[in-house]
């Protein structure tokens, strides 16, 4: 079944039934108006998670939705999503270059027939990596305005909700927190709902979770915000212990050693994280990385004198 004869499927249900689009997608946590209008009319595939939610809205079951057909993505691109979540470049030149084929094998062979959240997620990524890149927010800002609203409603964030708050916080970071997509509230209550994540037991998006909060860490740190810095800590070392991915934890301790000296002038913490950071990053055997420390280290210390 194409996009085109799903969307008029439910289209049809749906008109039979009586629901507007507005009264099927209740609050858009799950499923905005303008998702659903693109769906019925065959513009997007939707995700499972999004057919599972019009079935269960029109009190059908999947099947006689999609005639029975696999909605499994393909193979090969899981592999390039896996590979493009779980390994971090550092900026390193070598692992952008990797990055870099992983994006043109997905636009090229995969892009096209994805459904919008898969679409949404390989945008998020791909702008998280050009802001970074750049230090120009213009390649995140669309996302972040067209998607932000139905984020910040939700309760249980799901992945895409957690890339697209990564990019968030780094526009914020980058853009030096500017008024047009910084609100001190909405931020604390983010960085709020990042930390309650873990009682949802989404064990394959804790990483994510993760990834989120240590830059909301570095967000929190240039805000002065100071109060929920160790409660982040400390749930970014469970996490990172729990899913076993501890290739984050030297950029924590970068994070924490610069709250130490700047925010507190305790060169000593300071250091001890400094340690930790070239620690982990041996264990992870990431010379790169390590290299990098130690520059960062000694331009920080130098700047504290």
């Amino acid at each position: 079944m194409d996009n085109k004869e799903f969307g008029q499927k439910v289209r049809a249900l749906r008109e039979e039934q009586k629901i507007t689009r507005e009264e099927l997608c209740g609050d858009e946590t799950e499923l905005s108006v303008r998702q659903l209008a693109r769906i019925e009319l065959g513009q997007n595939a939707p995700t499972l998670s999004k057919v599972t939610y019009i079935a269960q809205a029109l009190g059908v079951s999947i099947g006689r939705l999609t005639g029975g057909e696999d909605l499994e993505l393909p193979r090969r691109y899981k592999e390039l999503k896996y590979q493009i979540l779980r390994a971090p470049t550092y900026l390193d030149e070598v692992r952008l270059q990797e990055r870099e084929a992983q994006f043109d094998e997905i636009f090229t062979d995969y892009y096209d027939q994805l459904p919008e959240e898969e679409c949404l997620m390989v945008d998020c990524i791909q702008a998280t990596m050009d802001v970074a890149l750049s230090q120009n927010i213009d390649f995140g800002i669309g996302i972040i305005q067209d998607y932000f609203e139905q984020v910040k409603r939700k309760k249980h964030l799901l992945e895409n909700d957690l890339i697209l708050l990564e990019l968030y916080f780094i526009c914020l970071i980058i853009s030096n927190f500017d008024a047009k997509i910084y609100n001190s509230q909405n931020f604390d209550n983010l960085v709020e709902n990042l930390l309650e994540q873990e009682k949802y037991g989404d064990i394959d998006n804790l990483f994510l979770v993760n990834k989120a909060l240590i830059k909301a860490f570095g967000a929190s740190v240039r805000l002065k915000k100071y109060k929920k810095l160790e409660e982040i800590a400390v749930t970014c070392r469970r996490i990172m212990t729990t899913t076993g991915d501890f290739q984050k934890m030297p950029i924590l301790n970068l994070i924490e050693w610069k709250y130490y000296l700047y925010s507190l002038n305790d060169l000593p913490s300071a250091e001890a994280c400094f340690e930790n950071a070239i620690k982990f990053s041996q264990i992870i055997s990431d010379d790169y990385l390590e290299e990098n420390l130690n520059s960062e280290w000694n331009k920080d210390k130098k700047a504290h004198k």
